[in-house]
């Protein structure tokens, strides 16, 4: 008569209990989330027309300037401040840009000014918050500017980021800022520190040229595609 062969069990033991695995997950959130921040800001730098490893190196810089405020000057115990990451960084930017001639200097002007009244007109000051303006007004503004002055031009990215970017500083916080007695609405009779870039690299100048130059990329892009489709059209036409 025939048994079958026992073999003895094998027990799984987990090197982690279920509350540490959920844990490990939760702490990786934010570590994606960061990778994501990276890579995104890394290529929108790219297609405006930075090199790879300017890049990478404006987009660290951001990343640590955000928990950067330099004071500058005080008014009614108020102390206005300037944000690296959120202000210095974006204005970096531009400046390589333009100094590059990755840019015209004529639509990038023109792209400043428009999204500065935009923004300028869409943005509150809020007593002890801040200036607040719907976070979609500023990109879409942008990559607009970007592509009406270049005409879906190889430069509308780099245009849209720093009409987004310069735009969105110049409107939403510096002409508030000069506005007589926005200051003391903000601070709300409190001593405060203002922060120009506020937020820092999460703040709305900083990510405003970044989704700027997606939307103007692959807006143009494809309105060059378009043009190009319809003159072959054409050229088979006149065959």
């Amino acid at each position: 008569m025939m048994t079958p062969a026992s073999f003895p069990a094998i027990a799984f033991v987990p090197f982690f209990s279920t509350d540490m695995i959920i844990m490990l997950g939760l702490l990786m959130v934010p570590v994606l989330l960061l990778y994501l921040y990276i890579v995104v800001s890394e290529e929108a730098f790219e297609l405006a027309g930075l090199k790879a490893w300017a890049a990478l190196l404006m987009t660290l810089g951001a990343l640590a300037g955000s928990f950067i405020d330099i004071p500058f000057m005080t008014i009614d115990g108020v102390t206005l401040a300037v944000n690296a990451g959120g202000c210095l960084i974006p204005l970096m930017i531009s400046a390589e840009l333009l100094a590059r001639d990755r840019v015209e200097k004529g639509p990038a002007i023109l792209a400043i000014l428009l999204v500065a009244a935009i923004s300028y007109y869409f943005s509150v000051p809020t007593p002890e918050t801040g200036i607040l303006m719907p976070f979609y007004i500023a990109p879409l503004a942008g990559a607009f500017a970007g592509i009406l002055f270049t005409r879906a031009g190889i430069a509308a990215a780099g245009t849209a980021y720093i009409g987004g970017a310069m735009g969105t500083l110049l409107g939403a916080d510096i002409f508030h800022l000069l506005t007589p007695g926005t200051v003391a609405h903000i601070a709300g009779g409190k001593a405060a520190v203002l922060s120009i870039g506020g937020a820092g690299v999460f703040d709305g100048i900083f990510l405003t040229g970044i989704f700027a130059v997606f939307l103007a990329a692959v807006v143009a892009h494809r309105i060059r595609n378009n043009e190009a489709d319809g003159n072959k059209a054409h050229l088979g036409r006149d065959k």
